[in-house]
């Protein structure tokens, strides 16, 4: 009978053992962890507070620029002041801007003013700057004509500018050359840059540039655009040139300039002179 007993106190007491290993066992540690939060909770919940902690942050510097700036009477606008190198008045440059009195100089949106100044052609660049307290600064670079554009010489013409823009129609500007032959669509704020025009401004940029007596010289009264490998220039003495479309403007010009100078100086009777690659005038060739 005493065996059975401690057979009976053991196996009680294996079972007791077996009940505590299991609450050190590793499922128990698993059962433990699940009863908290997971790691990944804890990383967006402090994600989403740092979030919150910056936008009350983003919201608290705005009420205080608010307060200190575009609520701030003190910088409402009270003079527009505008400056143009060319012929544009004050007025009408304040009148492009359209700024509307009284408006807090922090609530203007420059870009926007600069962009709607620039959306006139005639206006290549427009800078704007604040003057505090109360001043708005505009300061604009015009388009300068280059050259005359359209269907007849000696109309009203559309002027264009050395970048290719046509800037306006007007009945003055004689003085400057005009293209015949340009088939681009002729309206105010057209870019004429990679048409037949294109080498035809190039020159007539460098030519701007160089001395006056070598710009009296080259006095070019119409350019011909017609042949796609040259330009026909038409001076105002009655003289003709073949200038090459793919040469640097410089050299050609400068090539023409000494010819004609010479012709001029010897009392030539030649009237027409030929530079392009292939011509008896051209660039190196001897005399």
């Amino acid at each position: 009978m005493a065996s059975p007993g401690k057979k009976s106190r053991g196996g009680g007491k294996g079972r007791g053992r077996s009940t505590r290993s299991s609450v050190l066992s590793p499922q128990g540690k698993r059962i433990g962890n699940d009863s908290g939060l997971p790691a990944g909770a804890l990383l967006i919940f402090g994600g989403l507070s740092l979030l919150v902690l910056l936008w009350g942050f983003f919201l608290f510097l705005g009420w205080l620029g608010s307060i200190l700036f575009s609520g701030n009477s003190r910088f409402d606008l009270q003079q527009v002041e505008a400056r143009s190198d060319g012929v544009l008045p004050e007025a009408m440059l304040v009148e492009w801007a359209g700024v509307e009195d009284g408006s807090n100089l922090f609530d203007l949106d420059l870009p926007e003013i600069r962009e709607r100044l620039e959306s006139n052609a005639i206006i290549r660049k427009a800078v704007l700057r604040r003057q505090l307290p109360d001043s708005l600064l505009i300061t604009v670079n015009e388009r300068v004509p280059l050259a005359r554009l359209g269907q007849v010489e000696g109309r009203m013409n559309w002027l264009v500018d050395e970048e290719g823009v046509i800037l306006q129609k007007s009945f003055q500007h004689k003085h400057l050359p005009f293209l015949l032959g340009v088939t681009d669509p002729l309206m105010l704020g057209t870019d004429i840059s990679e048409g037949r025009a294109e080498s035809a401004l190039n020159y007539l940029a460098v030519l701007r540039d160089m001395p006056a007596i070598k710009r009296e010289l080259l006095a070019v009264q119409v350019i011909g655009l017609g042949n796609p490998d040259y330009l026909d220039w038409r001076l105002r003495d009655g003289r003709r040139l073949e200038l090459p479309r793919d040469s640097d403007p410089k050299d050609v010009l400068e090539e023409a300039s000494r010819i004609l100078y010479e012709a001029q100086a010897k009392r030539l009777p030649q009237r027409a002179f030929n530079l392009r690659p292939d011509g008896p005038n051209k660039i190196g060739a001897m005399n």
